[in-house]
């Protein structure tokens, strides 16, 4: 039985393990949300990604005015398991949900830099597939107050905001 201090007063620890907690509760909700799309889990990251950077305006997964992402800045944003994009590009390429390029000259990208984005094939697949987790997601938090999903939501951008101002920080140290 927990005891009612644990509720007024969690640990930071408790917090912290609760998101990835959620997050393995989420993975087991997946299943439900790829339905007969046929994609793995990391399919669908790598795809519910390009779709928001390109047709939900995301900001946070930078592209080109043709929609084009990079390779490393699609792997640094990714959800699941970024190992073998390369792979997952190319067998989502010749499905032609995706289409890849390379850098244009004077994009300030490396020579050899590589891009992607989501073909209209791949909206046409994946839309589906954002809109059952949208609902999702509406059913999971339906009840909870606006000012606690709120509250919920500064909570994580500024973990966040924390981790990335620690990990900047180490790399500033090392470069």
């Amino acid at each position: 039985m927990k005891r009612a201090r644990q509720i007024l007063d969690p640990k930071p620890s408790a917090i912290i393990s609760g998101i990835f907690v959620a997050r393995r509760d989420l993975l087991r909700g997946m299943k439900t949300i790829l339905g007969d799309s046929g994609f793995s889990n990391e399919e669908a990251d790598l795809l519910v990604s390009l779709y928001g950077a390109r047709h939900l305006a995301w900001t946070d997964l930078p592209g080109d005015d043709d929609g084009f992402v990079t390779y490393s800045a699609l792997q640094a944003f990714l959800v699941h398991n970024p190992s073998l994009l390369s792979r997952r590009i190319a067998k989502l390429a010749r499905e032609k949900l995706l289409e890849t390029a390379g850098a244009k000259p004077r994009s300030g990208l490396h020579f050899n830099a590589k891009l992607v984005r989501l073909t209209n094939q791949g909206v046409q697949k994946i839309e589906p597939v954002w809109k059952r987790y949208e609902l999702l997601s509406a059913k999971i938090l339906a009840g909870i107050p606006g000012d606690k999903l709120q509250t919920h939501l500064e909570v994580n951008q500024e973990i966040c905001r924390r981790i990335h101002a620690k990990i900047n920080a180490l790399n500033d140290l090392v470069h």
